[in-house]
């Protein structure tokens, strides 16, 4: 199934994706949860000014329905039932009356602050196309797929916003992602190399804060978009009949590039000043390296369950260009999930 493990979580993770489409008239569907925790702390002057951890949880339902032999139609809901950012041993921020912009260095210790979001990240439509394959051309020593897939919008709730005191998950944008998929088959270990991009789309968004004040109207937003390499290998004993059950080893190692956003003050950062929640704050950009490991039971070809762990490092980035906060190097993300797949033959 399509898939993206990062910062915005999609269908599953680059790892579990095949790189071959259904057979004719069989369909496939995916339940899959994934869990994740970052910690790290924020840093201003080269003073620690608070501990920062995020937590998410992400549940993703996926169909993907072949026509044809080599091409699939693809149906995703995303949901996150839980995303948190919480700050602790923070200070408040304090107005610097020579450059107008705010501190924390001279703030005073404050209460435990916490921004919670939860709800429909958004529906995934697209399609996914085999050029060649080494499960339906035997004389292939290969398989390549290429996905293609457009997720709706959420103007009206998502993270940079509330409705009725609630702010959703999603980025709040369209989006647009586009994958490429190869691997080959050598004994009992299949190489494969995914690339991926996932554009965030801009939209216009007026900004409430949970207690429904009004900061502002038609404030222009852009969420963060990704590029993804990830390479890996699946190792296995293999199946001597399609009755049997088989067990697969996947390792890998990536790499994401993730843009600068323009998004809305107070959520990446605790305590912000007023001023600023009219406008965009532009957080930078990062990259950041992966890697994970997954354990696959395949039974019988018509079903499959997946657990594993990833784990993500990202360079330390600036939170928003209005106030000189970063994060601290010691930030980092470990992630888990686990992913059942089944099978249904749709020919009579």
């Amino acid at each position: 199934m399509i898939g993206l493990l990062g910062s915005i979580v999609a269908f599953a993770d680059p790892a579990a994706t095949p790189v071959d489409v259904p057979a004719p008239f069989e369909l496939v569907t995916s339940l899959r949860y994934a869990g994740s925790s970052e910690g790290g702390g924020l840093v201003e002057g080269g003073e620690r000014v608070a501990e920062r951890r995020v937590r998410r949880d992400d549940l993703d339902l996926v169909a993907e329905f072949s026509p044809f032999e080599g091409v699939a139609a693809t149906l995703g809901l995303a949901l996150s039932p839980t995303l948190r950012y919480g700050y602790s041993n923070a200070r408040s921020m304090v107005l610097e009356p020579v450059t107008g912009g705010g501190s924390y260095l001279d703030g005073d210790p404050s209460d435990p602050v916490e921004i919670r979001a939860g709800g429909i990240r958004g529906l995934w439509l697209g399609g996914a196309v085999a050029p060649f394959s080494e499960t339906y051309d035997k004389g292939q020593r290969s398989s390549w797929r290429l996905d293609a897939a457009v997720r709706t919008p959420s103007a009206g709730r998502n993270l940079w916003t509330t409705r009725n005191g609630r702010r959703g998950p999603s980025p709040g944008g369209a989006a647009v992602r586009l994958a490429s998929t190869f691997s080959t088959t050598r004994g009992n270990a299949t190489p494969w190399l995914r690339a991926t991009y996932q554009r965030e789309g801009g939209f216009s968004a007026t900004i409430r804060d949970e207690d429904d004040t009004q900061w502002a109207r038609n404030v222009a937003l852009r969420p963060a978009s990704t590029a993804d390499v990830v390479m890996g290998v699946r190792v296995g004993a293999g199946r001597v009949t399609e009755a049997d059950t088989g067990v697969e080893l996947d390792l890998w190692l990536g790499g994401q590039y993730r843009s600068w956003e323009d998004i809305a003050s107070g959520v990446y950062l605790p305590n912000v000043l007023d001023g600023a929640r009219s406008i965009p704050v532009t957080t930078d950009d990062q990259i950041a390296a992966t890697a994970g490991f997954a354990v696959d039971v395949d039974v019988r070809s018509a079903a499959r369950t997946r657990l594993g762990l990833e784990a993500r490092y990202g360079t330390p980035y600036r939170l928003e260009h209005v106030y000189d906060v970063s994060t601290t190097a010691d930030t980092w993300r470990l992630g888990w999930f686990v992913q059942v797949d089944g099978r249904l033959s749709l020919k009579r």
